[in-house]
């Protein structure tokens, strides 16, 4: 839709790769997915065989050892056909690295292999009910005990909650940060250890996406599965959600393009006695609105892509990413239902324009909401002066 330059050819065979594997193993079967709210676990360690999962990890671990764009190709790729039920980058792109940089090379050499290759599924257990993305809310405490943490608390919505082998928890510690605030300790979990109940959740959005409230009573964690330094998580997790925010505005980039486009197909074709849907004043005044929003997006997402190719974390940038191609898709969406009128309620179609409304509402939410995108981004102005 908008004329790109920060691929090359490389990029252009790992596309067609990514689409051929999407199209054979994930699309024929994501609709009786959606049915079961879950995906088998079997898709993860296809991806791996076929070297698709972690491109970004050194080749020691099973990586393909790529810079960002390979990620942001399968990101895109996914978001395209919209395929909930296979949310690769959440293992790939924001835990992966996070272990691998915060992780001490017994962690590396036990945990990521079995990432990259796909038979472990990973979790991440941040967010709470009471406290959603305010991480100096949360409940969930780790208190050391006689050689081991001590893990007790309740962690909701957490993606793939069902189904991982590998979580990783964010908990209150009694140790304090260097500034003196809460301290957090990251813990990571393995299997089903004693005192782990899971609570599937039913959804209306993002149903193919397995999502569950995880328990934790009174599970004895090793000091050997403690990440990073205890009650210095905060420190980690704030280089760590930069990145998740940036990864989750090209999911949403990428589906509100392909959204917009199908769209104006629609008008384009759609015939009315005065002629097309696209041919009245008003479906081109909204259309175009929508696509300049759209196009600025597109740059300001290849920008902060750019970014990270240098190895730049600018929080702000991210939110602002985030903020900016989410809430724009929540318009995409709404307008394909309104533009097609009682199509965008009924059939095939109906049923694909309602779920790109449902699931544009929850890409608003998880990974922070727009309204802690809008705080961290005013909290920040500050910082210009």
């Amino acid at each position: 839709m908008f004329r790109r330059d920060i691929f090359d050819d490389e990029h252009i065979v790992l596309r067609k790769q990514v689409s051929d594997f999407l199209d054979m193993y994930i699309v024929p079967f994501h609709d009786a997915w959606s049915q079961n709210q879950t995906a088998p676990t079997k898709i993860w360690r296809e991806a791996g065989a076929q070297r698709l999962l972690c491109r970004g990890l050194p080749s020691e671990f099973g990586g393909a050892q790529k810079d960002f764009r390979d990620s942001v190709i399968i990101i895109e790729e996914i978001a395209k056909r919209r395929l909930p039920g296979c949310l690769l980058f959440l293992q790939s792109d924001i835990i992966a690295p996070f272990l691998h940089q915060v992780g001490k090379p017994a962690q590396r050499e036990k945990w990521l292999p079995k990432i990259c290759s796909g038979q472990s599924i990973c979790a991440l257990a941040m967010t709470e009910a009471q406290s959603g993305s305010d991480l100096f809310s949360l409940d969930c405490s780790a208190e050391w005990d006689g050689g081991k943490f001590i893990l007790n608390g309740v962690k909701t919505h957490i993606s793939n909650g069902s189904t991982a082998d590998i979580i990783l928890v964010a908990a209150r510690s009694k140790k304090t940060g260097l500034d003196g605030r809460p301290g957090f300790t990251l813990l990571v979990l393995e299997g089903d250890p004693v005192g782990l109940t899971r609570e599937k959740i039913s959804k209306s959005a993002m149903r193919a996406l397995d999502t569950a409230t995880l328990r934790f009573e009174n599970i004895r964690v090793p000091k050997e599965n403690l990440l990073g330094v205890e009650g210095m998580g905060f420190l980690n997790l704030f280089t760590f959600l930069s990145i998740e925010r940036l990864v989750l505005s090209v999911f949403a980039q990428a589906a509100t393009e392909a959204q917009l486009t199908e769209l104006i197909a629609f008008c384009h074709a759609r015939k009315t006695v005065a002629g097309t849907v696209l041919d009245f004043q008003n479906t081109q005044f909204a259309l175009a609105d929508l696509y300049a929003e759209c196009a600025v997006n597109r740059t300001f997402v290849d920008q902060c892509i750019a970014g990270r190719l240098k190895a730049e974390v600018d929080p702000r940038a991210g939110c602002i990413a985030k903020l900016r191609t989410t809430e724009t898709q929540k318009k995409v969406a709404a307008l394909g239902v309104q533009l097609r009128g009682a199509s965008g309620l009924s059939g095939d179609e109906g049923k694909q324009a309602i779920k790109d409304l449902t699931d544009s509402s929850a890409q608003s939410i998880w990974g922070g909401s727009s309204e802690v995108m809008r705080d961290i981004i005013g909290r920040s102005l500050a910082n210009l002066f």
